[in-house]
């Protein structure tokens, strides 16, 4: 299926048809939504480039998706900033944005974040570990939203990860993966 709109949930179930025309029962239903995501996006932390060590996941008066911003942009969803002992740290920045791990160990890839959590997040800094997967809530003008990030680099100057950003408000789920139906 091709050419659904991120955000908007619709309902699937297969079958399969035979080379002599049977079919298959149907497969049970499932609800699926797709979202906006992207691959390597680079932050700076604070202390390397202040102009562009913040992000935002949707940037609601243009309609952006994925922006990398200033560390002082006031709708910042997180900053990116240095400790004294070289570590990356990830703030949540702005008034309704929360932040969690997604898990405590590290994730192969962003497809590996399937749901955000209900629960658990804080606007506290988390610090950033290559391979760790990060789930926010936040909160915007048409309600709550669900990003996601996978870190794949860190240095003491910049970040590199994977995100994920769910359109249909109050939906948490964040998964993209690829769905193969084989008729045999």
């Amino acid at each position: 299926v091709g050419n659904l709109r991120n955000g908007e949930s619709r309902c699937f179930a297969v079958s399969a048809i035979s080379a002599d025309g049977h079919e298959s029962t149907w497969s049970n239903q499932r609800v699926d939504t797709p979202r906006s995501d992207a691959k390597s996006a680079l932050v700076y932390v604070a202390e390397a480039k202040t102009d562009s060590a913040g992000f935002v996941f949707n940037d609601e008066t243009p309609k952006i998706l994925g922006v990398v911003v200033g560390s002082t942009r006031a709708d910042a969803d997180f900053t990116l900033s240095r400790h004294a002992d070289g570590t990356v740290w990830m703030t949540p920045a702005r008034v309704g944005a929360t932040l969690r791990a997604y898990q405590s160990t590290t994730v192969p890839d962003l497809t590996a974040v399937d749901r955000a959590p209900l629960s658990g997040y804080a606007a506290t800094p988390l610090e950033v570990v290559p391979g760790m997967a990060y789930v926010f809530q936040l909160a915007e003008t048409d309600g709550t939203h669900y990003g996601a990030l996978r870190v794949q680099f860190v240095t003491t100057d910049f970040v590199v990860f994977d995100w994920a950003y769910q359109n249909g408000v109050g939906n948490a789920e964040l998964s993209k993966r690829s769905r193969t139906v084989v008729a045999r």
